[in-house]
């Protein structure tokens, strides 16, 4: 089942959480692992950066022996020395992935750079452009990062769509990730699920997941870190695969200003292709590995062409949705198989008059949501203008879902 209005489906979430005392917002600081930059010492995150993990941990540990005697805390070249050790691991098992292409964009809205089909579902960020729901194709299933009643990590929650309304979640169980889980997408399939996590185990911030479910169990394996090139130091997320144009996306703030974030597209393998360190001159390896530069990456004859075939089906599929998009106004579903975008697509003269009701009802839903978070973090001691907004957008929430039912109903 499609997306209704995703913004109504976040605060339906939302209201459910208020009245558990819970929250769908992740902590205001998270505390792990690492943040941008790793280290004081501008040379260290250079090095990490290009991967010369042997040199970045030869002069962590001077550090640290610098520190000590002076009787200072080693704790941040410590997480250095931790860093250099993943990141050689990582250089002994990097994925040889075909890199199609890159387009840097503004973080808040770099949803809009995956230009997916509906058959792979939806994906929306929240408001506050920290979390990403995604609605799949698969009998309506909705999963979206929340806060667990006990802890401030994300963790990912299995909702579904029954008429217009959100049933009780349900915790996916057996990822074996303590930490933040978010940017879920499940394939097709309904058996490989990729996610970003920001954990211990990683290599810093963010980084991808893969797992598949185990139909026996019911439950998914545990998760596997995608290592290199699809992680790196700082926030990698997002993963993508559209299995019919046999493309993929990721994201990725690495070498990126604040604010922005790399979108790259590249060639799904069928099977991991680990390329041979010992065979391999590092130079090209951490090429390969670090993506600083697409074009310094050496590719062969056969990639080559490869590459020209996928840049093709890119240009098809950003065509294809441009299309889409331009003749859409909103998208209002119906039932399984009508959903209208614009106001012209409903038959009725009533159904149309309360649909442009609702429009305006849902626009003025997410100002004061927004207005809401503003008065938060601004003016955390207003607490009674807070309870009268909370208060305004709950009677709002259910004014849009009545208006819904009602234009169903026309």
């Amino acid at each position: 089942m499609k997306r209704i209005v995703t913004y109504i489906i976040y605060a339906y979430v939302a209201l459910m959480a208020h009245a558990q005392n819970d929250s769908i917002a992740p902590a205001a600081a998270p505390t792990y692992p690492y943040l941008v930059p790793i280290s004081s010492v501008e040379d260290l995150n250079a090095d990490i950066l290009s991967l010369q993990f042997s040199k970045a941990d030869a002069s962590a540990k001077k550090l640290i022996q610098a520190a000590k005697r002076k009787r200072q805390s080693t704790a941040e070249y410590d997480k250095v020395v931790d860093i250099c050790h993943k990141g050689e691991n990582g250089l002994r098992g990097v994925d040889r992935v075909l890199i199609v292409d890159s387009v840097v964009v503004d973080k808040k809205n770099f949803l809009k750079a995956y230009p997916l089909s509906e058959d792979l579902g939806t994906l929306t960020l929240s408001e506050k452009g920290d979390i990403v729901q995604y609605q799949t194709q698969l009998n309506g299933m909705v999963l979206l990062p929340v806060n667990a009643s006990d802890t401030t990590h994300l963790h990912i929650v299995r909702y579904y769509l029954e008429n217009g309304r959100l049933t009780e979640g349900t915790s996916i169980e057996g990822l074996g990730i303590e930490g933040d889980i978010n940017y879920p997408f499940l394939m097709p399939d309904g058996q490989t699920f990729y996610f970003a996590a920001r954990c211990e185990e990683g290599y810093g911030n963010y980084d991808l997941y893969a797992t598949r479910y185990d139909s026996e169990s019911k439950r998914f394996y545990q998760a596997e870190n995608m290592g290199l090139p699809y992680n790196s130091y700082a926030n990698d997320y997002m993963l993508v695969i559209d299995e019919a144009s046999n493309l993929g996306w990721f994201a990725s703030d690495r070498y990126q200003p604040e604010g922005k974030v790399c979108i790259y597209t590249f060639v799904p393998n069928e099977s991991r292709q680990t390329i041979d360190y010992e065979t391999t001159d590092l130079n090209e390896l951490r090429a390969i590995a670090s993506l600083r530069s697409i074009i310094s990456i050496p590719i062969t004859d056969e990639q080559q062409k490869e590459k020209a075939e996928a840049n093709q089906r890119l240009a098809k599929v950003r065509g294809q949705r441009a299309k889409v998009n331009s003749v859409r106004d909103f998208e209002f579903v119906l039932n399984d198989s009508r959903t209208c975008y614009t106001l012209d697509d409903f038959k009725s003269s009533e159904a149309r008059k309360q649909c442009s009701d609702w429009l305006q009802k849902s626009k003025n839903l997410t100002t004061l949501n927004e207005q809401l978070q503003q008065m938060r973090e601004t003016s955390p001691t207003s607490s009674q203008q807070i309870i009268n907004l909370e208060a305004r957008i709950r009677e709002l929430q259910v004014e849009v879902h009545t208006l819904e039912k009602q234009i169903r109903t026309l």
